[in-house]
């Protein structure tokens, strides 16, 4: 027997489950000898030697309202993804699997050190270095970053403490350091890439940025180039974050400005290291 969608009346989802209690007031039709499969599934193991009638073909509903799919697609994607996130706990060295669109998340890398927010800024005030030379204002103006010409990092042990547990911690072998400090939460920092996403040269020995955040809470945020679209995380004091080569690539990232209600007079460090970690493709 051939479908006869086209020209058919609506069939009553109630009496093909044997519920309507409408009787002969239900505005659908009745029918018994149509084909209980192919209203259901849209299809019938019988096809066109079917001796009921083909109506329906998808369970349709009392209204004229289309039908919602809350799948739109069965087929499996093997398509790599834009981002991925890992986490990872309680460990003397990681133990990730990294590949080239991480994001990498360690909260509790730095839970022996408590107030190094405190520490770091108190060991860069008795540096000997006047404040005019130590500190200069950096990615227009947003924020402060500490001078690596003015001779401060022999003087801040608790700086070199960081980078040398991101070293051994990771596996880094790291080529360039920073430290950014946000002096209350009015500061802020644009979305960029890292120097290695712009710069081959950079990129033959730099696959990997580490950042620690200690101090105020404060988001760290990834803009995808092609849509703009934004992820973010929320960094609280001690919290270790890293992306990998790919990310730096297919997303700019930055700390995003708060508008005006949310900025405290609140603090802020990252102390920032970019180097070279073994990853895999994905």
């Amino acid at each position: 027997m051939a479908d006869q969608n086209k020209s058919s009346p609506k069939v009553c989802r109630d009496f093909m489950e044997n519920r309507c209690s409408r009787g002969t007031s239900c505005k659908f039709l009745h029918d018994p000898d149509v084909c209980y499969h192919y209203w259901k599934k849209g299809n019938c193991k019988f096809g066109e030697k079917c001796r009921k009638k083909h109506l329906g073909g998808g369970k349709p509903r009392h209204h004229d309202k289309p039908r919602v799919k809350n799948t739109e697609n069965f087929n499996p994607s093997h398509e790599a993804p834009t981002m991925r996130v890992l986490t990872e706990y309680g460990k003397a060295k990681c133990e990730l699997e990294i590949s080239t669109r991480d994001v990498l998340l360690v909260p509790d890398l730095f839970v022996d050190r408590p107030n190094l927010y405190d520490e770091l800024l108190a060991e860069m005030n008795e540096c000997g270095v006047e404040d005019d030379k130590l500190w200069k204002l950096w990615h227009g103006d947003t924020h402060y970053i500490a001078d690596d010409k003015a001779g401060w990092v022999n003087k801040c042990p608790s700086f070199r403490y960081v980078i040398d547990k991101l070293r051994d911690y990771f596996g880094m072998d790291i080529k360039a350091k920073r430290f950014n400090w946000y002096r209350d939460m009015s500061e802020w920092k644009p979305y960029h890439f890292d120097a290695a996403g712009v710069k081959p040269e950079k990129a033959k020995t730099q696959n990997f940025t580490v950042g620690v955040s200690v101090g105020a809470t404060r988001d760290i945020a990834f803009e995808e180039v092609g849509s703009k679209k934004v992820v973010s995380f929320p960094l609280p004091s001690g919290m270790t974050y890293c992306f990998t080569r790919d990310l730096n690539t297919l997303w700019r990232h930055g700390v995003p400005q708060l508008p005006p209600e949310k900025q405290e007079a609140k603090g802020r460090i990252s102390i920032i290291a970019w180097g070279w970690v073994d990853q895999a493709e994905i």
